[in-house]
């Protein structure tokens, strides 16, 4: 009777030692599976995150294209008018060039005789000048970028 008993506690423990394992592996399953969709879904926040300051910087960029033109009238104006620093329009003038350069306008750094790059620098027009070949001659027009991306290339002359 005792050996009887043993058999049917050995054939139980058998089962449940099966029905744990079976259970390890299934737990083993799910675990993967949500560290996999965990891992999914940080990567879809960064992702998304990401394409908001990517949609956020491109917005930024075409409004301020579109305000760069009252930018290049101040500048035309400040200049042929003389503009002192003292005078209120220049300080309104300061004030709408320091709100841009805060939302990420910056100029594109360009002088004369730099030599002449179509990433940077839209030619107008080229002109016979000595030892300044492929060279800027003069610069008509302010180019900018907002954050990476150039919002408008700088206008030149350049020599051949």
């Amino acid at each position: 009777m005792n050996k009887i008993k043993n058999i049917k506690f050995k054939k139980i423990i058998d089962k449940y030692k099966n029905n744990n394992l079976i259970l390890k592996k299934k737990n083993n399953l799910l675990k993967d599976k949500f560290i996999r969709t965990l891992a999914e879904f940080e990567n879809y926040k960064k992702r998304n995150e990401k394409e908001k300051k990517d949609l956020f910087k491109i917005n930024t960029g075409n409004l301020i294209k579109t305000i760069l033109p009252v930018l290049d009238d101040f500048n035309r104006f400040i200049i042929e008018e003389k503009v002192t620093k003292n005078k209120g329009i220049y300080l309104i003038y300061l004030k709408f060039k320091k709100i841009l350069k805060d939302f990420g306008l910056n100029k594109i750094k360009v002088n004369i005789g730099d030599i002449f790059n179509p990433d940077y620098h839209y030619a107008i027009s080229q002109v016979e000048k000595n030892n300044m070949k492929n060279k800027i001659i003069d610069i008509l027009e302010d180019g900018y970028y907002v954050y990476d991306n150039i919002i408008r290339c700088t206008k030149v002359i350049v020599g051949k």
